[in-house]
């Protein structure tokens, strides 16, 4: 599946990941799309090593990621 990330963080301070079919994704502007993995797992794992050291947390979708999904 193909899985995107909001380029804008919520307000909590996550930037939250989509499938890329997802009826809530973000507007195109603020996408950013992450690539093919099995899971919302594996895309958010792949977002957290690339970005080590920043500040960036992240957040799956509750409508299309619900078990990377924390509120």
């Amino acid at each position: 599946m193909i899985y995107i990330c909001n380029k804008n963080a919520d307000d909590k301070g996550r930037h939250e990941v989509h499938v890329s079919s997802c009826t809530h994704r973000p507007l195109p502007e603020n996408t950013l799309e992450l690539g093919y993995f099995n899971s919302c797992h594996e895309a958010i794992k792949s977002l957290e090593e690339s970005n080590k050291g920043k500040e960036f947390n992240f957040d799956g979708c509750f409508y299309r990621c619900k078990p990377c999904h924390h509120g």
